[in-house]
């Protein structure tokens, strides 16, 4: 299957398949093989090679390696020490029991054959917002070593509430991989124009209730609308339409929380005058109307 479907990271649901931590002797080569999920291996010690398609990786310890689905690969150790990593295997979303299979039958050999033709057309689903690369160096080592780790121990656990902590700790993961790649504003970490659409965001987070739209941001950095705006996906992974009125919704949570102002004055100071469209904008945002939302965070007085 080609490509993937993206999804906003507020529809992602990791669903894990299988965790474990695996320590793979030195001079051995695994054999090549397919996988119908997605996977990160981390690596403890040792080192060695990772191919992936017809690419290869080093491999050493604090790398991280992002393995999509369908995709053709193997591992060798190489040096005198046998290499220590961990390995999970997930989805971003539960896909349906229709394309569930067993990860013991298909990657392990135990059981019987799930059908690879069946395997084959398991769709791929990721976040929009995280354009994860093959391998990173993470600059975080520790807090890796523990998610695995903590993963790897609830993998091992039974029961709902077990797998329930499964989910929460790979989240954690996703969370740490973020971080790894994007600023807080949700630039992307080394994008050769990061400087200037962190600029374009600053300028938004000080403007948003303005008038603000592409031909302004790319006039101030100098650049047509069109080519400013695939500029700002590239290095952010939306629009500049999407990522403001994320700025204004999240500005008037704030406000309705507070309980201060009416929701036509909030839409308002946000920059969104007819309340109307500024309360159908909130809903199909956050699944409920400004005024329930309200109704929703207020604490009774004590």
């Amino acid at each position: 299957m080609e490509g993937s479907q993206k999804i906003d990271y507020r529809l992602m649901s990791p669903y894990v398949r299988y965790v474990h931590e695996v320590e793979i002797a030195a001079g051995a080569r695994t054999p090549d093989r397919h996988i119908y999920d997605y996977e990160f291996i981390f690596v403890v010690s040792g080192e060695g090679r990772l191919r992936l398609g017809e690419r290869v990786h080093e491999m050493k310890g604090g790398d991280l390696f992002y393995i999509r689905p369908h995709l053709s690969n193997a591992m060798e150790v190489s040096g005198a020490r046998p290499m220590d990593c961990f390995a999970v295997h997930f989805d971003f979303m539960y896909l349906g029991e229709g394309h569930e299979f067993s990860p013991y039958a298909v990657y392990l050999g135990q059981g019987l054959d799930e059908g690879v033709g069946r395997l084959r057309e398991r769709p791929s689903v990721e976040p929009s917002e995280m354009d994860i690369p093959e391998a990173i160096a993470v600059s975080d080592v520790k807090g890796f070593y523990e998610a695995f780790k903590q993963l790897n121990s609830y993998f091992r656990r039974d029961g709902i509430g077990a797998r329930l902590q499964l989910k929460s700790a790979m989240l954690r993961l996703l969370s740490l991989v973020y971080e790894e790649l994007m600023t807080r504003e949700g630039v992307r970490i080394g994008h050769p124009q990061a400087d200037t659409v962190l600029e374009a965001i600053q300028y938004m987070e000080a403007h948003y209730a303005e008038r603000i739209d592409a031909a302004l941001l790319a006039a101030r950095a100098r650049f047509t609308p069109k080519y400013f705006g695939t500029l700002f996906k590239q290095a952010t992974g939306t629009t500049i339409s999407s990522y403001l009125l994320r700025l204004r919704i999240e500005r008037a949570k704030q406000l309705l929380a507070q309980r201060k102002l009416s929701v036509e004055e909030i839409g308002a100071r946000v920059g969104i005058g007819d309340i109307y469209y500024f309360s159908k904008l909130f809903k199909k945002s956050e699944g409920m109307s400004p005024s329930r939302y309200a109704a929703s965070v207020a604490w009774p007085s004590v």
